[in-house]
C-alpha cells in the first residue's frame, strides 16, 4: 500500500510537470508584474498606428527602468509613449503606448489611461513625491505585437501608476518620474 501511493504520488507530480510544460509551449499563459520606475526625459517619436489610417501616430515618449515586480529586480528598460491627450474632467486622457525591452524580447502594449491630480499629497514608496495618478485597464487584448518569446502573443494589460509632473513643461528633454505598475496576462 505504501509503494503504491508513492508511486500514485509520483505519476501525479510527472502528470502536472508534463501538462504544465505542454501548456508553455503551446502558449500557454504567463503572468509578469513590471514596474516603470525613474525618471525620463520627452521625446517625440512614432507608435503603431492608432486611428487605422494604417500610419504610424505622433507620441510623446519617456525611456524609464524595468524592473520585476516580484522581485524588485532590473530586467530592462520601457519606453512609454504618450499619444492623443485630451482634457477630460480635471485630469487628461490618451493612449498609452508601452514598449517594454527585456532579454527574452520586446512586448508592446497599448492601453487607454485616465491621468488625474492626486486628491492627497502622495509619495512612492521611494520617497517620490507625485503629482497624478495614471490608470487603464480592459478585458480585451492589448498586446500589440512583440519579439523574441512575445512573438505572436495576445493579453490583457492592466496600468495603475504614479507620475510626478512637478518639472514637465511639455517640452522636449523636460522629464516626467514614473512609478507604474503594469500587470500582463498572456495567453
Amino acid at each position: 500500500m505504501f509503494i503504491k501511493n508513492i508511486l500514485m504520488g509520483i505519476t501525479t507530480l510527472f502528470l502536472s510537470l508534463s501538462l504544465n510544460l505542454y501548456a508553455q509551449e503551446q502558449g500557454g499563459g504567463h503572468h509578469y508584474v513590471l514596474n516603470l520606475i525613474g525618471s525620463g526625459n520627452m521625446y517625440p517619436s512614432l507608435v503603431p498606428d492608432i486611428d487605422g489610417d494604417s500610419i504610424d501616430d505622433d507620441a510623446i515618449c519617456f525611456d524609464v527602468e524595468l524592473v520585476n515586480g516580484k522581485n524588485r529586480q532590473i530586467v530592462g528598460t520601457a519606453t512609454d509613449c504618450l499619444s492623443n491627450i485630451e482634457p477630460s474632467g480635471s485630469g487628461v486622457r490618451l493612449v498609452g503606448t508601452t514598449f517594454f525591452h527585456m532579454p527574452q524580447g520586446t512586448l508592446i502594449t497599448r492601453g487607454y489611461t485616465s491621468v488625474k491630480p492626486v486628491g492627497h499629497p502622495t509619495t512612492t514608496p521611494s520617497g517620490q513625491p507625485v503629482t497624478h495618478v495614471t490608470g487603464a485597464s480592459s478585458d480585451q487584448n492589448a498586446i500589440l505585437g512583440g519579439t523574441g518569446v512575445f512573438a505572436n502573443r495576445e493579453g490583457t494589460v492592466r496600468l495603475s501608476g504614479m507620475v510626478d509632473m512637478t518639472n514637465f513643461t511639455g517640452d522636449e528633454g523636460t522629464p516626467i518620474a514614473f512609478d507604474c505598475l503594469f500587470i500582463i496576462d498572456l495567453y
